[in-house]
């Protein structure tokens, strides 16, 4: 029975862990997370269609039987609270930020390589995963993940 009702998306993960399926959340870190402690990877991601690539770090807390993985890039880290005013998508409703589709292309590309590079309770997760994919900032995971 793989069965979920009646839970928010962000509720998901949460109630898989319960059901005992080991689960990994991968989000943006946009701040300095007091829970989660630098994992020590860094990996290179690729970025554009000429070979380009730019380093990411991955950053860890364990919350709810949930490993939370946190995506550190400068990209990130530049829209926390007091640099933009808590706007992490746009500088007012129905205005996004001209670096969106990059910082998000990162994003998907670092979702990908988490459960291969990252080993969380000794061991990285592998390639035997599901992702699931919530609003349109991932909306890149599938297409990159088919394109590999």
């Amino acid at each position: 029975d793989y069965k979920v009702t009646g839970v928010q998306t962000c509720d998901l993960p949460i109630e898989l862990a319960k059901r005992g399926h080991r689960v990994m959340s991968i989000q943006p870190r946009y701040d300095q997370y007091r829970d989660g402690w630098d994992t020590s990877v860094v990996i290179n991601v690729p970025i554009g269609p000429k070979g380009n690539t730019t380093e990411v770090r991955f950053f860890h807390t364990w919350a709810k039987g949930v490993d939370r993985v946190f995506v550190d890039h400068p990209v990130f880290l530049e829209k926390v609270k007091g640099k933009t005013g808590n706007k992490l998508y746009g500088p007012k409703s129905g205005v996004d930020y001209t670096d969106g589709p990059l910082r998000f292309a990162i994003l998907a590309q670092a979702a990908l390589e988490a459960p291969l590079k990252v080993a969380l309770g000794g061991f990285p997760y592998g390639e035997d995963v599901v992702f699931v994919c919530n609003d349109w900032h991932t909306s890149l995971v599938p297409v990159y993940l088919k394109a590999h």
